[in-house]
């Protein structure tokens, strides 16, 4: 019995690897195949997507106060919004007209408003 059993064994064995290798090729072959179809719908969305990576609400600075609050300039479609940002909530400061000039000789020049001037282009 004892040879029977070997026999067999060894029959049989190259048909384990075998199976095990078309298992493990189709494996790789349907990762694929989703890595491929999630590709091909990244494309579309960027190319045929409404807004896709183009954004309506841009921030144009942001000035820290301390680790938790802030101060942040935002353009939504050409209009300037100034935002205080806390831990318990958000609020508008200012609304920011395009016709205004920022030049003021009597507040010392600080790194928040070098960074103001120099995203209006003066």
């Amino acid at each position: 019995m004892n040879s029977l059993d070997s026999a067999s064994t060894a029959f049989y064995a190259p048909e384990l690897w075998i199976t095990l290798l078309k298992i493990a090729a189709m494996l790789f072959f349907i990762l694929g195949a989703l890595i491929f179809v999630l590709f091909v719908i990244k494309y579309i969305l960027r190319r045929y997507g409404n807004n896709y990576g183009q954004s309506i609400i841009k921030t144009v600075t942001t000035y820290y106060l301390s680790p938790k609050e802030r101060i942040v300039l935002i353009d939504v479609l050409g209009e300037k919004i100034l935002l205080g940002i806390t831990p318990q909530g958000m609020s508008r400061l200012a609304k920011i007209n395009k016709d205004i000039t920022l030049e003021n000789s009597d507040v010392p020049e600080g790194l928040f408003m070098s960074l103001l001037k120099r995203k209006q282009g003066k």
